[in-house]
């Protein structure tokens, strides 16, 4: 839904898993139809690096690299609200 909705504003979308194995990283991308890459981070280096677990978290990161906002759990809202943020930053 994000990816549709900002893709054309030059959003993207990419997910972090840190399952070790990569069927498992497939069949989840599969499940939620994703049309986004699916990157594994077994040493949990990038979790570590924004402070999140990966329980979903979600991480937001505006053009400049800097991180807009980092959110735990499944809640669109917030994740749609963070996105428009970074979105419009300049």
């Amino acid at each position: 839904m994000l990816q549709k909705k900002y893709g054309p504003k030059g959003f993207t979308i990419v997910s972090i898993t840190p399952d070790e194995d990569p069927a498992e990283a497939g069949s989840f991308a599969k499940e939620v139809k994703a049309t986004f890459p699916v990157l594994q981070d077994t040493s949990y280096a990038i979790f570590e690096k924004f402070g999140v677990e990966p329980i979903p978290a979600n991480v937001v990161i505006d053009r400049k690299g800097k991180v807009v906002a980092a959110i735990e759990g499944l809640n669109t809202k917030a994740l749609d609200a963070a996105v428009a943020k970074a979105m419009a930053a300049k």
